[in-house]
């Protein structure tokens, strides 16, 4: 699974891809707004739909893979479908896959993507200090993506502003490019407890996910281990 977790990362070439990670909320007006089939979203903005991001249906989709998955009774395809899944899934808590805004483009704040989403967890997080609670049986599992994306989405605000603040209070390094290690250390305290939060609902949502669909697939019990 680990090996496999980035790999949508390395398909964007197909240029159906990428809108396949997330989906701007403020094209449908907002969260309140969003469609629930892909029917809908392409009443609503026509041929636009897909370039503005399609994530909670891709889950969905890799979601039934991953029932497929446990219905052949091979290991390595469930663990293949996991992976795929759980990706998508992360995708979607992150707050800047919920907005056009995705990189801080529109409020001179580019690069917070990154920062965000690698920065912060590269310099701080240890998996040590997550924790994940049990997965639940869900039958409505598959409505689960909107309520993530709506939460996730809710973030956004607080993000860009902590984001200012800390260019605000410390400035860059002498070439106007790196952020100092001050804007780190000013950073991590705000929004440390939501990047651990959003990792931590991302784990758990994936368990959940594969929960259910192994209940979806008849509850398959596991292949007998190799002999020896």
């Amino acid at each position: 699974m680990a090996e496999h977790a980035s790999d949508p990362d390395h398909w964007k070439q197909d240029r159906k891809e990428g809108p396949r990670h997330f989906l701007d909320m403020e094209a449908y007006g907002g969260p309140e707004h969003l469609p629930r089939t892909l029917e809908g979203a392409q009443a609503q903005l026509g041929g636009d739909y897909y370039r503005r991001g399609v994530v909670p249906w891709i889950i969905q989709d890799r979601w039934q893979d991953l029932v497929a998955a446990f219905r052949t009774g091979d290991p390595e395809q469930v663990a293949f479908a996991t992976a795929i899944l759980g990706h998508y899934i992360a995708d979607a808590h992150v707050p800047l896959h919920t907005t056009e805004n995705h990189d801080g483009q529109l409020s001179n704040q580019r690069g917070i993507h990154s920062r965000w989403e690698t920065g912060l967890v590269e310099r701080y997080v240890q998996e040590a200090d997550l924790t994940v609670s049990p997965a639940r049986p869900d039958p409505a599992f598959l409505g689960r993506p909107w309520e993530w994306l709506r939460a996730a989405h809710a973030l956004v605000p607080q993000l860009l502003e902590d984001d200012r603040v800390a260019d605000r209070t410390t400035p860059m390094d002498g070439r106007g490019k790196q952020r100092t290690q001050a804007y780190w250390m000013f950073l991590w305290p705000k929004q440390g407890p939501v990047v651990r939060q959003q990792l931590q609902l991302a784990g758990q949502h994936l368990g959940d996910a594969i929960l259910n669909a192994w209940i979806a697939a008849g509850k398959p019990r596991p292949p007998a281990p190799p002999a020896g």
